[in-house]
């Protein structure tokens, strides 16, 4: 049957329509797919970038954890395979601080060493006698250039002989006899204008007498004894609570006791004089907080005055400034007394300190201090 032409009119019709249904229908699916697409590709990098972040963060600790954790455990670790037997305050400034105590006190009651245990610290108070005479040369009660002869008149060569030359240990001075017993400050003087000179100022021979001189001076100068001195103008105005003289030590319920390590070995290692033999360079005894806080009072410019500081620290003969050693990017002040050894490390940057006290030293290194404050800013370096 044939179609007519307005049949054939709606059936063209009818197909554009279809037509466009269609093209409408591709156009929104293609745009839903296209919006899909997008909206999968957005969340994937947000999803990928938050991963990313998470992982990065997880990965990479901040230096601050790594600087707590690391150096931290490393130095412990080291301390305990040497066999350390003391307290330590060693100090990253602004990112970690490892306080500790290892060992014994007194090993015959089986007693732990403490934060708060005291040692004697021998020839490390040296720095501190020395600051505290420091302390008048700023008030102009005494001058580094000055000869001995002007405060004291017998001394031998003493025209010769400044007061710079005692704090650095180049007096030419011979070494006094010590005895055993009781003394006294004048005693130790008029001992030590008795053995006389050996050689000429200048050159750098180490010896307890030269700061027992020092201590003398700060004595006939401020009108004090030494001891009372330092507590007033050292101790007292950097809250260093435990630090005190003499044999006073030993009524303290927190002193440790003296032993020496023989190779794993501990044996005995009791005084063989009198505490007053040491005036000036061996009788002070204290807690490892307490060294920390004389080294922050120094060094913040609380005893002496910033250009004081650095001229105390100012390297001479042998390395030695007044009461402290120059090696290269740190200043160590150093003590050995029977059984206990100390070390005071503060680096040039004033970042890093190592502080070590023991009652059982190494008997069979002289050296081991040195070998030890060395090793431990090479793990704090590394880090």
């Amino acid at each position: 049957m044939k179609q007519t032409r307005l049949e054939k009119n709606k059936l063209r019709r009818k197909g554009r329509r279809n037509r466009q249904i269609f093209i409408s229908l591709s156009l929104a699916i293609l745009i839903c797919l296209l919006g899909g697409a997008f909206y999968i590709h957005l969340t994937k990098n947000t999803t990928t970038t938050a991963t990313n972040e998470t992982t990065k963060n997880e990965l990479q600790p901040s230096k601050r954890v790594e600087a707590n954790v690391v150096p931290e455990n490393a130095i412990d670790e080291y301390l305990n395979e040497i066999g350390f037997n003391g307290t330590v305050y060693i100090e990253d400034k602004g990112k970690y601080t490892l306080k500790k105590a290892y060992g014994n006190a007194n090993f015959e009651t089986g007693e732990k060493n403490q934060m708060n245990s005291t040692y004697l610290i021998g020839s490390m108070q040296k720095v501190i006698i020395a600051t505290a005479f420091m302390q008048l040369v700023e008030q102009g009660k005494v001058g580094l250039d000055d000869p001995i002869q002007k405060y004291l008149p017998h001394f031998p060569n003493g025209h010769t002989i400044k007061i710079k030359n005692f704090l650095g240990h180049t007096t030419g001075l011979n070494e006094r006899k010590k005895a055993s017993g009781a003394t006294t400050p004048y005693q130790i003087i008029k001992s030590i204008e008795r053995a006389g000179v050996k050689q000429q100022p200048g050159k750098w021979h180490y010896s307890d007498d030269n700061y027992a001189v020092i201590a003398y001076l700060i004595q006939q100068l401020s009108g004090m004894s030494v001891d009372r001195y330092v507590k007033q103008h050292i101790f007292m105005p950097a809250n260093m609570t435990s630090a005190n003289f003499g044999p006073s030590f030993y009524n303290n319920p927190l002193h440790t006791s003296s032993y020496y390590n023989w190779d794993g070995d501990i044996v005995d290692a009791p005084a063989t004089e009198d505490m007053s033999q040491l005036f000036g360079a061996g009788d002070m005894y204290m807690t490892v907080e307490d060294v920390y806080k004389f080294d922050e009072a120094l060094l913040s410019g609380q005893f002496i005055s910033k250009k004081g500081v650095r001229r105390l620290l100012q390297k001479g003969a042998g390395k030695y400034g007044f009461g402290m050693y120059d090696f290269g990017n740190y200043h160590i002040s150093r003590g050995v007394l029977y059984g206990y050894e100390s070390a005071n490390v503060f680096t040039k940057d004033h970042t890093k300190k190592v502080i070590l006290l023991t009652n059982a030293r190494d008997r069979g290194s002289k050296k081991a201090f040195y070998m030890y404050t060395r090793k431990i800013l090479e793990i704090m370096e590394k880090n």
